[in-house]
């Protein structure tokens, strides 16, 4: 692959060695990031001018259910356990491969158009072989870089069939897709495992699916609450003391956690995943951004499912943002403290869904900021746009106003996949997967 200069752009980084530059160029050497800085020379290297351009590290979202983009906009206004009883009990069952390809790729092609060059894919819809790899189709596909979270499906059982709970992760899936086109963990597309955990699980299973995930040196994630049914009571405490529990695994939400067990989390090493636009939709307790930065950890975000929300990361990143300044506020105010307030700034928003999710999913050496030697995946941001000039302050810009819109350019690994706004997919192509994804999201719709 060729060199590429970029040139005079606004460059937020994300590493503090090399912080913001104005009128900055990145100099690209195939898929790494060669040099950051300003005046580079580089004569063999084919040049693009971003004079009116912000550049970021290509967003990241680290909790996305990808095969659920059929079901786009059919639970924003759900308040209870709708998710759990229309989509998983009644929609999941009737998938085909076909239906989670269709998900996956126009879900991760939403995804780079928005920006998000690295994506968590948790799968836990893949009932056979045949499922699975159709996602994984999809996402190599589509040209994303991705982790593919393999998980286990959650039907109501019929009748002499065990409760979901009760069902190890299956051995046989992960040595499969490990020993071959996820075996290696510096390739695009890379592998963990999406597991029940301790608040979906039984202790056996619990206990089976931490330590394949570690017999495998895979990244282990599980949803978590921390609410009193759940069905390990010590949860990470237990986890704790048999020493399964450290930076290879992932909670995912865990509001109603009480402090100490968050404390457990976090000192061990393990990221916590909070996906704000679908938590508060329904949960009273505040997502856990502000309650990990408290114990010196790196909070990290995702969108999880677009049956709610939308998924792109300029969204998610300003909801988690403004929601957790909300409950700040809060404290602040029942405190009856005087004078002025601190506020949290708008570039750890940035950071929750840039460096913070690349050192959630273990890919910290290799993606999350602007650093020569890692991959170069990048966002080009148009400033000349109406909803963003004039930019003031490049980070707010970022944060509060833009969006998937403003997104000029995108490159994954050195390699453009959007450009002048129009993703490089063929737009003919796009037409008819459109087409396909409407029939599938009409056929599943229909069995309810």
């Amino acid at each position: 692959m060729a060199k590429t200069l970029i040139k005079n752009a606004t460059i937020i980084s994300m590493d503090p060695g090399i912080g913001d530059i104005e009128g900055g160029d990145i100099l690209l050497d195939g898929d790494l990031i060669a040099e950051v800085g300003k005046r580079i020379e580089a004569p063999e290297a084919e040049v693009l001018d971003a004079g009116e351009m912000i550049i970021i590290p290509g967003l990241i979202n680290a909790h996305l259910h990808t095969w659920e983009t059929a079901l786009r906009g059919i639970g924003g206004d759900w308040a209870g356990r709708e998710y759990f009883r229309i989509v998983h009990a009644g929609l999941a069952p009737v998938y085909t491969p076909e239906d989670t390809y269709l998900g996956n790729l126009m879900g991760a092609l939403g995804q780079l158009h928005a920006g998000t060059t690295t994506s968590f894919d948790w799968c836990h819809n893949n009932a056979t072989p045949a499922h699975s790899d159709a996602a994984i189709d999809a996402l190599f596909e589509a040209g994303a870089r991705a982790v593919f979270g393999h998980g286990t499906v959650k039907p109501d059982p019929k009748e002499g069939e065990p409760h979901y709970s009760r069902i190890p992760h299956p051995p046989g899936e992960i040595k499969r897709l490990r020993a071959g086109r996820l075996s290696g963990d510096e390739a695009l597309v890379t592998m963990a495992m999406a597991i029940l955990g301790p608040d979906y699980s039984t202790l056996e299973v619990t206990l089976h699916d931490f330590r394949l995930a570690r017999e495998y040196g895979l990244l282990s994630s599980a949803h978590i609450w921390g609410t009193p049914d759940r069905l390990v009571e010590k949860g990470y405490f237990l986890l704790e003391n048999e020493g399964l529990l450290g930076p290879d695994h992932n909670v995912v939400h865990g509001n109603y956690l009480e402090e100490d067990e968050l404390r457990v989390i976090v000192d061990s090493g393990a990221s916590v995943t909070a996906t704000p636009p679908v938590e508060m939709q329904k949960h009273p307790a505040e997502s856990l951004t502000g309650r990990v930065l408290a114990l010196g950890g790196r909070p990290s975000i995702g969108a999880d499912i677009e049956i709610y929300a939308g998924a792109d990361m300029f969204h998610v990143m300003r909801f988690a943002l403004q929601s957790q300044r909300i409950f700040d506020n809060q404290r602040f105010a029942a405190s009856g403290q005087t004078g002025e307030k601190s506020i949290l700034p708008a570039r750890r928003a940035l950071e929750w869904a840039t460096i913070n999710n690349a050192h959630a999913l273990n890919l910290e050496d290799r993606i999350g900021s602007i650093t020569p030697g890692k991959q170069a995946d990048l966002v080009l941001i148009r400033t000349g746009d109406i909803n963003m000039f004039p930019v003031n302050d490049a980070v707010q810009a970022v944060v509060f106003h833009a969006g998937r819109e403003n997104v000029d350019t995108v490159f994954v690994a050195g390699r453009k996949v959007k450009e002048a706004g129009t993703l490089n997919y063929p737009a003919a192509s796009i037409s008819r997967l459109k087409g396909r994804l409407e029939d599938s999201a009409r056929r599943l719709l229909g069995t309810l």
